[in-house]
């Protein structure tokens, strides 16, 4: 039996390491096609997710590292390699603040993927002490942060609404901030429902609160460290609540 158990984990990993490698193969198409890096880095996320929703499925939650480590290592592979595609790969997951004006054969000042790596990492350690938290704000980081950025850009595009003038983020608007609490009131409502079958309404306030403060620290916490600080603040929150 705990065979048969090991074994799931490692086909679980080995699928992630393979959906890593297509995300890798399909970043350095999409540069090499036109795309901006930062609409590169905004796809990912959502992406990940599918990867998220497996970790309520691994055994020993101990193997939910390997994805991490596997991300780690195309970051280093990235930096450390002068092949085109390696080249290429470095720019499409580095922030575009740090690739603004430098050609390709010049370093950004961070590693590859940073950010969205220190985020995951922090969700996964609040994964190994409370399952239904790490679970949740996962799923925050990889669907409610990107969906506030696409609302963002498409209200102050599209629609022309005000930013709010937030320093650390000018870019901001408020339809962006209500997406993103009530996106991640819903997905951390629905982490705890599925790990202990409570009922949504009696999740809603507690969620709520929680929600807001992930607003807060997006809006209040420079670049894209907000995510990383995100796991920290609203995990915080959750386990006073």
């Amino acid at each position: 039996m705990s065979e048969t158990l090991a074994t799931s984990d490692i086909v679980l990993s080995g699928l992630v390491l393979f959906g890593i490698l297509q995300l890798a193969w399909f970043s350095v198409m999409l540069l090499r096609r036109g795309a901006p890096p930062e609409t590169i880095q905004q796809a990912l996320p959502p992406l990940f997710s599918i990867w998220i929703l497996m970790w309520p499925v691994y055994i020993d939650a101990s193997w939910l590292w390997v994805g991490l480590g596997s991300l780690l290592a195309f970051s280093l592979t990235a930096m450390s390699l002068k092949k085109p595609f390696f080249q290429h790969l470095r720019v499409a997951w580095s922030p575009l603040t740090e690739n603004q004006n430098l050609g390709l054969k010049q370093r950004p000042l961070l590693m590859p993927l940073t950010h969205t790596m220190t985020a995951l990492l922090i969700a996964g350690l609040w994964f190994q002490a409370i399952p239904e938290f790490g679970f949740g704000l996962a799923l925050c980081f990889c669907i409610a942060f990107p969906a506030a950025y696409w609302v963002d850009q498409i209200a102050t595009r599209r629609f022309n609404h005000r930013t709010l003038g937030f320093p650390a983020h000018p870019e901001q608007t408020l339809a962006g901030h209500i997406t993103l609490i009530v996106v991640s009131t819903a997905l951390l409502c629905w982490a705890l429902h599925v790990y202990h079958g409570t009922a949504w309404q009696a999740l809603l306030i507690a969620t709520l609160i929680a929600a807001m403060m992930t607003s807060a620290t997006r809006a209040l916490f420079p670049g894209r460290w907000n995510g990383a600080a995100a796991m920290l603040s609203t995990g915080f929150v959750m386990w006073l609540l």
